[in-house]
């Protein structure tokens, strides 16, 4: 009965617990200037329908709807960027985020590319959720104004136990070119048996076309004795480019430590890493 009871809080904060990695978002035009969180670098990217707490804030920002949550959250991503975030949806029937980031502009210099996000979400019915997060970029002054954007996304979310399945739009007002923020949508759909093993897709696409640029599978098992381990690949057709993840998950009732790292296919590209922590209230 008891390891039973523990795989239960296994679950929880294995596969609620957050945080945001710093490689962005590979596309045919180049990157975002956003965080990727930690769960979707570790699973392909396929977290479009999966429940999240922070993470909602970059993944989907309906993902928390159905959670009930104190929850700080903070990373590190190799070699120097970070985010933090705080989320509740414990004080009132519709919940909050609010996050930081800062990112290298690029590899040469000191120069960062900073953003506040923050969402309110919550339930329309006991299986669908909504929400909508505000954000705003800014980049380093020596790049000029149009390297600063204000934006929305949003986001539902189906809660079909054991199915998931969701969908987000971000950048409703267009996005930023200069940041390589353009106007997408995302569809996905998570499958679990017996809240241990995990499988989830999803698909990218951009508003003026179709057809995805992206597709990623991820795959999550939560043991019942204090870890979870996940998996997953994303590939990139129109830019001929593919992606293995991998990450592993220490888990505690209160504190949780999560690794995370995404390995290249094609010969001369970087391994990135991430490593973060969460902490329940």
């Amino acid at each position: 009965m008891r390891a039973k009871k523990f795989g239960g809080m296994v679950f929880v904060f294995g596969m609620f617990g957050t945080l945001s990695s710093a490689r962005a978002v590979s596309s045919p035009s180049g990157t975002t200037s956003e965080p990727v969180p930690i769960q979707q670098m570790a699973q392909g990217q396929a977290l479009t329908g999966s429940t999240l707490l922070n993470d909602s804030l970059y993944a989907n920002p309906a993902a928390s709807a159905f959670t009930s949550a104190y929850s700080v959250d903070g990373t590190f991503f190799f070699p120097r960027a970070m985010a933090v975030s705080v989320l509740d949806t414990k004080t009132s029937s519709v919940g909050g985020a609010l996050g930081y980031f800062r990112l290298p502009t690029d590899t040469s210099t000191s120069q960062f590319t900073q953003g506040a996000k923050g969402a309110l979400f919550g339930r329309m019915s006991s299986l669908l959720g909504v929400g909508v997060a505000g954000k705003l970029i800014w980049g380093p002054p020596t790049l000029g104004p149009d390297h600063k954007m204000t934006d929305f996304d949003t986001g539902m979310i189906m809660n079909l136990n054991p199915m998931q399945l969701g969908f987000t739009v971000r950048n409703l007002f267009g996005g930023n070119q200069a940041l390589e923020e353009k106007r997408e949508w995302s569809l996905g759909a998570q499958w679990n048996y017996d809240q241990q093993i995990f499988v989830s897709f999803a698909s990218n696409s951009y508003w003026t076309n179709i057809k995805p640029y992206q597709y990623g599978v991820g795959l999550q098992y939560v043991s019942p004795y204090y870890f979870a381990i996940k998996g997953g690949y994303r590939l990139l057709p129109t830019d001929h480019l593919s992606f293995w993840s991998a990450g592993a998950s220490f888990i505690s009732p209160r504190l949780s430590i999560h690794y995370s790292a995404e390995f290249p296919v094609q010969s001369g590209q970087s391994v990135a890493h991430v490593i973060g922590t969460t902490l329940l209230l």
